[in-house]
């Protein structure tokens, strides 16, 4: 048995409202073609009362099949590696009919064209104890393992989760990473470094969401650029490092989220009425030089009467700071900045 790289490990700690999907484990045993999933629950809370999770995967790659009388209960006898193992039952129940495999072409529940099928895992909280149970009665939980049979090695394999709503605890919904697709990549061991570069965008009140699919342009100099597609909030791998003074939309026909405000904004921070830091600092400093200057804010009013235009944007860590580099083995959540957007009101959607 090989543990495989992890494409949706467990996130540093749980967010308020929000149930992290994560994967515990990939285990891959090439003898057999066996695909094994160990999935998990991180949450803010004992108690989300239900769950209904679909676990989406390419039907054309993998091959599942149920092991119907132990998916509904642990009470029944196992067929391990097969269907679904260690299923979660220290509280509430598990429903569903045999966790079976369906197509999800017409539905698409995924939103995702590389996976074709689901298997849909279902639990509610047991209302026949006295007290009433909670489920999954921890806050992180181990939920269950999948099999599948591997039939097309030629190509990582996709895969997604997806939630049905009716089943999710009010007031709550999967997370960003938990409803990205992610590839399992059998030639990619555990412990091998792998390019994960997650292109968010912040908004004023720091609620965090992932740009929409395009392509990003990285710009080393005049005349030199790399471009890569940004798919699932997630940028195409790189074959190379690359170096770069700042960043630009392929398409540059966007939201930009300039306007009035924004050079106010600058204003005021140059007489000293208000004082920017952070990402508002960085987007307020359009010429790059470091400091917020009257050129800045002219840069700015000139962008809103259409005399110029903003293109540039920069790439922000977790710590706030500029990126100007990245590279094959680079694995970090960067946040995207639109120069002369201040008040961090860009969208970075297509207006076309």
């Amino acid at each position: 048995m090989t543990l495989l790289h992890n494409p949706l490990s467990k996130p540093t700690q749980a967010t308020s409202n929000q149930l992290s999907i994560y994967l515990e484990e990939v285990n891959y045993v090439s003898e057999t073609n066996l695909l094994t999933l160990s999935v998990g629950l991180l949450s803010d809370t004992v108690d989300i009362r239900s769950l209904g999770l679909r676990l989406h995967f390419d039907g054309n790659r993998v091959n599942y099949t149920e092991d119907k009388a132990y998916s509904l209960s642990q009470s029944q006898a196992d067929v391990p590696g097969q269907g679904i193992d260690d299923i979660i039952i220290n509280s509430g129940k598990i429903s569903s009919s045999g966790h079976i495999a369906t197509s999800d072409v017409l539905t698409n529940y995924d939103e995702d064209q590389n996976t074709t099928h689901f298997v849909k895992t279902n639990w509610i909280t047991d209302y026949s104890s006295d007290p009433i149970s909670a489920f999954p009665g921890v806050m992180d939980a181990d939920l269950f393992d999948i099999n599948f049979t591997v039939t097309n090695q030629s190509a990582p394999i996709s895969f997604g989760f997806s939630a049905d709503s009716n089943d999710l605890k009010e007031g709550y919904s999967l997370s960003s990473s938990a409803l990205k697709e992610f590839v399992i990549d059998l030639s990619v061991e555990d412990g091998d470094i792998v390019q994960s570069i997650t292109i968010n965008y912040q908004d004023g009140q720091g609620v965090v969401t992932q740009i929409s699919d395009q392509s990003l342009t990285f710009v080393t100099s005049d005349t030199e650029s790399t471009t890569l597609s940004v798919v699932a909030g997630e940028l195409n791998n790189l074959s190379t490092g690359v170096t770069f003074t700042h960043v630009t939309l392929e398409n540059q026909n966007y939201d930009k989220g300039i306007s009035l405000s924004d050079a106010i904004l600058q204003l005021e921070h140059i007489v000293n009425i208000s004082t920017l830091t952070g990402a508002n600092a960085i987007a307020a400093d359009v010429n790059g030089d470091g400091n917020i200057s009257l050129s800045d804010a002219i840069i700015t009013l000139e962008h809103i009467v259409n005399i110029s235009q903003i293109n540039t944007c920069n790439l922000l860590n977790d710590q706030g700071e500029i990126v100007v580099e990245l590279t094959p083995s680079t694995i970090s959540e960067l946040n995207l900045i639109q120069s002369g957007d201040v008040n961090l009101s860009a969208s970075f959607v297509d207006l076309t």
